[in-house]
């Protein structure tokens, strides 16, 4: 198995004490609203390069799903697994 990067929009509130909530996932032309955040940490991802980012683990219709934020880079991702080509 491989594993790519996948660059996601996100609408975010930023609060007074620095923190980030990620608020609605946008991918392509599809919307996601993020019920809850579960858990915030700062984990690197091994099987993609990453940039010291904060992950996310949050409830979307009813999934927990992990989303990133690279705050070096500006950036919100999620790691897809993919099929190897032999």
């Amino acid at each position: 198995m491989e594993y790519i990067r996948v660059p996601l929009s996100i609408e975010a509130q930023f609060l007074t004490n620095g923190s980030v909530r990620p608020k609605r996932i946008i991918l392509q032309e599809e919307s996601f609203e993020i019920t809850r955040v579960i858990k915030t940490r700062r984990k690197n991802p091994l099987v993609v390069p990453a940039i010291a980012p904060i992950e996310y683990t949050v409830l979307v219709e009813g999934y927990e799903k992990k989303i990133y934020f690279e705050r070096d880079t500006n950036s919100w991702f999620s790691v897809k697994k993919i099929a190897k080509n032999n």
